[in-house]
């Protein structure tokens, strides 16, 4: 019951965060030239930009395909594609993202549940190592061209931590020798926890190839989520900015995103398009407007996801 509650509020707080962080930008930006600027988009680049979505949709899916295939679920690419769409769908409608990464093990466990959880696991990890690397790859940029430096250390500590905990995951000698130290861990049950993650993907230790394909793929999937809202900015009437500062604002923004402070990055997300896109010339009715005009091309397309949730049978 303690527990229950205190995850209540946790989400409750996140909501009251998101929200001041958005009523933040709405009392110090201009609301009408905010509003100005959506309703100049044309609706044939916000089509434009769907496309780059769609084909993260794709990417996304293929790459926990190959995570499937490995586990040898035999699972049709065309099924496994509806099931990312549902889990969408409920990443937009539920407090946590994890809310996805369940339908998708629901819709695949049957009397393999370990397996499923293995590579829905194993499938965000190698999601956040793409993030980083194309994050990493921006920064290094800002440093050696722009000589900004005030990103680099966040990135690389994030890249180090999430790549000590792959090796972690995959490697069963890296784990059998902190495994006593990682049993010790008593707080919030973290220990226990990280014990059964690797239990669960244990046999993607030797998979390098399959590790590293899946990693490259979310480098492309990075790529294309700074492609969309380029897009946006295009549909506004806006060519002085090109393609360039979206590849390194935009990865920049999803890693800052995933701090568990607001829902789903609510609020964190426009803030920091505001703050960096000034860097590029934009103001901050524009680049509040890229964001907010993004996000609702996204979510309309995981609608598509409700409707296969409701339409389509669980098997």
């Amino acid at each position: 019951m303690k527990s229950a509650k205190y995850r209540q509020l946790l989400v409750i707080a996140r909501v009251v965060v998101g929200v001041g962080l958005i009523v933040f930008l709405f009392r110090t930006l201009d609301i009408s030239t905010l509003i100005g600027h959506i309703r100049t988009v044309e609706l044939k680049y916000l089509a434009y930009a769907a496309i780059p979505y769609i084909l993260f949709v794709i990417l996304s899916a293929w790459r926990w395909q190959i995570l499937l295939d490995f586990k040898r679920f035999t699972m049709p690419f065309n099924r496994t594609l509806r099931i990312y769409l549902i889990s969408l769908f409920f990443n937009n409608f539920l407090p946590t993202t994890v809310g996805g990464d369940m339908m998708r093990v629901v819709y695949t466990m049957k009397d393999r549940r370990a397996d499923s959880l293995a590579t829905v696991l194993v499938d965000r990890i190698l999601g956040f190592v793409g993030l980083f690397i194309f994050a990493l790859f921006a920064v290094v940029y800002l440093l050696m061209v722009k000589n900004e430096t005030e990103f680099l250390p966040f990135m690389v500590i994030g890249l180090v931590v999430v790549s000590l905990i792959t090796f972690l995951f995959f490697s069963r000698r890296a784990y059998r020798v902190i495994s006593p130290l990682i049993c010790k861990v008593r707080i919030f049950g973290a220990g226990a926890r990280i014990r059964r993650l690797h239990e669960a993907g244990n046999d993607f230790s030797n998979a390098w190839g399959t590790i590293i394909a899946c990693i490259v793929l979310s480098i492309l999937i990075q790529a294309t989520l700074a492609i969309a809202p380029y897009l946006v900015l295009l549909g506004m009437g806006n060519t002085g900015v090109n393609l360039l500062p979206f590849f390194i604002y935009v990865p920049i923004i999803n890693v800052i995103s995933m701090i568990p402070v607001s829902l789903n990055g609510l609020g964190i997300r426009e803030n920091f398009y505001v703050i960096l896109f000034s860097r590029a010339g934009l103001s901050g009715e524009l680049s509040l407007a890229i964001s907010l005009l993004s996000f609702f091309v996204i979510f309309m397309l995981s609608l598509n996801g409700g409707v296969l949730f409701v339409f389509n049978k669980q098997r």
